[in-house]
């Protein structure tokens, strides 16, 4: 099975995204020392692609205006957020990074109401809604879905709302309701359609004014006589009993909307259900300068998909390292994740939701090993790249904040130094490492081993003074050596990269 870091980034801390990228490359050196085919990689091979294929599985929304701002957005599938929040796929992630992703994740209590699409050719066509509160539903008089919605012909622009032509049943009495566009709508509520109801809901209320919908009353105040004098005042919201709805009227809220759950559930119309709001994620964005182009419809907010790229108009991207988690041969392969530590409740759980989804690809056998790095503080103008990435690594742990200093640059300045001469040494005699070599190599490779980079760097910078001074050290010493600070920095040596695996392999 291949081996692959992927290091996700911070793309308003490109310090702590280059110290994600030190540690990927420090993984990917550990595992191909050991002997396994390792790859670092920070995206996706194919990013527009990808975005391609989420916007066919309609879990794309865009936000801002594009070509020059804003950002493309993953809105999780409910089968990925209740594998996810229900904590299914738990086993393998470390239990700080699934804590905080549970706490992240929100749990709402109530039920998915199955409303039937007016369709002559399809008569299982139908809208899903999730909804907390359905006691007044009788009176609803319309359903609203998401500008990318499958059922939405998008919204022009300057529009917040639109009539789609298309009607559904109510599943409680069988009238036709329209189904509308509407921009509040989100997509990653529920199952981004909602069931509007003006008379018992204040932001229902509002649309319906603005469009013209009709206001009815299925709940009023115990003692409602329907006179003039006593019109009801919208909207009435979760108090007083059914009205004007048949074998129902007179039951308090909480009994009729009981009494609608067992009907519809009889019918196959209504489920229990706890939506798991993960939110939605930034996959992309806008860029005049992006590496990827890809056709953008502002009028359903979302990427064109293949065959109608007529449609869209070519805008290019900056795309987010998450979308690599849809490319098939990161999904099935080892995976290790390198991510900032502030990524745990963004990219890194929206990393997690797309290795869950069920329609986009093999879903992983087990969770990939994850690494959270800390942020970087301090300077580094003028500092050269190599000793910069050294001390990224080893410097501090890396769940701690570095502070970069001077003293550190320095040390990492003399280390490479060091290693220069060691490396340009012309002639080497020949013999194998002393006991006092192999006991400190050993060390050091148990500490890289267990990622432990700052007190293995501790080490070995003893190690590689006790080399460079006095006599020219044996080549047996020099390739244990070779062996150590390449799996650590990456570091050229005299020695080909078999004989430091196979001197690795010694230690």
């Amino acid at each position: 099975m291949n081996h692959i870091v992927l290091s996700l980034r911070d793309p308003h801390d490109p310090m702590g995204t280059l110290r994600c990228r030190s540690y990927a490359r420090l993984v990917s050196r550990l595992a191909a020392i050991e002997g396994h085919v390792s790859t670092a990689v920070d995206g996706s091979a194919d990013a527009a692609g990808a975005l391609t294929r989420l916007a066919a599985a309609g879990r794309l929304t865009g936000h801002g205006e594009p070509p020059a701002t804003g950002e493309i957005r993953y809105v999780p599938t409910r089968a990925a957020r209740e594998r996810v929040g229900g904590g299914q796929d738990d086993d393998g992630w470390p239990r700080s990074v699934a804590s905080r992703q549970r706490k992240a994740v929100r749990r709402t209590s109530g039920a998915l109401l199955t409303f039937p699409l007016e369709d002559a050719e399809r008569t299982d066509a139908r809208v899903e809604v999730f909804t907390t509160d359905w006691s007044p539903s009788p009176a609803a008089c319309a359903v609203a879905v998401h500008p990318g919605h499958p059922l939405s012909a998008g919204l022009a622009p300057g529009r917040s709302s639109a009539f789609t032509g298309r009607y559904c049943r109510h599943p409680l009495t069988g009238d036709l309701l329209p189904i509308w566009t509407a921009e509040w709508v989100k997509p990653e509520f529920g199952t981004g359609a909602v069931l509007v109801n003006p008379g018992h809901d204040a932001s229902d209320l509002a649309f319906g004014r603005e469009i013209g919908l009709p206001v009815r009353f299925a709940l009023a105040p115990a003692g409602h006589d329907g006179s003039p004098q006593n019109w009801l005042t919208p909207p009435v919201v979760k108090t007083g009993n059914a009205i004007r709805t048949g074998a129902t009227d007179g039951l308090d809220f909480a009994e009729a909307q009981a009494e609608y759950f067992r009907i519809l559930s009889n019918r196959g119309l209504a489920q229990e259900c706890t939506d798991f709001g993960a939110g939605s994620f930034t996959v992309a964005y806008f860029s005049m300068d992006g590496p990827d182009q890809i056709h953008w419809d502002p009028e359903r907010r979302t990427v064109v998909p293949p065959g109608q790229d007529t449609v869209g108009a070519p805008t290019r991207v900056c795309p987010s390292a998450t979308l690599a988690a849809l490319d098939p041969v990161k999904r099935q392969a080892e995976l290790c994740v390198v991510a900032p530590s502030s990524a745990a409740e963004s990219d890194l759980l929206a990393l997690r939701l797309l290795l869950a989804e069920p329609d986009l690809g093999p879903v992983a056998e087990r969770a990939p090993d994850v690494m959270l790095v800390g942020k970087v503080a301090g300077e580094s103008d003028g500092v050269n790249e190599d000793v910069l990435r050294l001390t990224m690594t080893t410097a501090a742990a890396a769940h701690e904040t570095l502070s970069l200093k001077v003293q550190q640059l320095e040390t990492s300045e003399r280390f490479l130094s060091t290693h220069a001469t060691l490396a340009e040494l012309e002639k080497v005699p020949e013999g194998d490492a002393d006991a006092a070599t192999k006991k400190s190599a050993a060390q050091i490779k148990g500490l890289l081993r267990s990622k432990d980079a700052k007190q293995a760097f501790t080490n070995l910078y003893r190690l590689q003074k006790t080399l460079a001074k006095g006599d020219t050290p044996v080549d047996g010493a020099l390739v244990i050596y070779g062996a150590l600070v390449w799996a650590m920095a990456g570091l050229p040596s005299r020695y080909p990269e078999e004989q430091l695996a196979a001197a690795w392999r010694s230690i």
